[in-house]
């Protein structure tokens, strides 16, 4: 996550909360270390380096695959 959505997270975690009254504390907690859990997280982002080198599946010419 980027700071500003970082930031825009918390800043609507807050107006939640003020907004409504059967939010509770723990229910603020709760979001907040959502957030913090998906700033730690890095397992699920997937980037290579050398993305490039592979080219896309537009150019690749599928007209002569044959089927088995």
């Amino acid at each position: 996550m980027t700071i500003q959505q970082v930031v825009a997270e918390l800043e609507n975690i807050k107006e939640q909360v003020l907004n409504n009254d059967k939010l509770t504390t723990d229910d603020m907690i709760e979001a907040i270390e959502d957030i913090i859990s998906d700033c730690k997280d890095n397992s699920l982002d997937f980037t290579f380096d050398d993305e490039d080198n592979y080219g896309s599946y537009e150019e690749t010419d599928f007209t002569k695959l044959e089927m088995m």
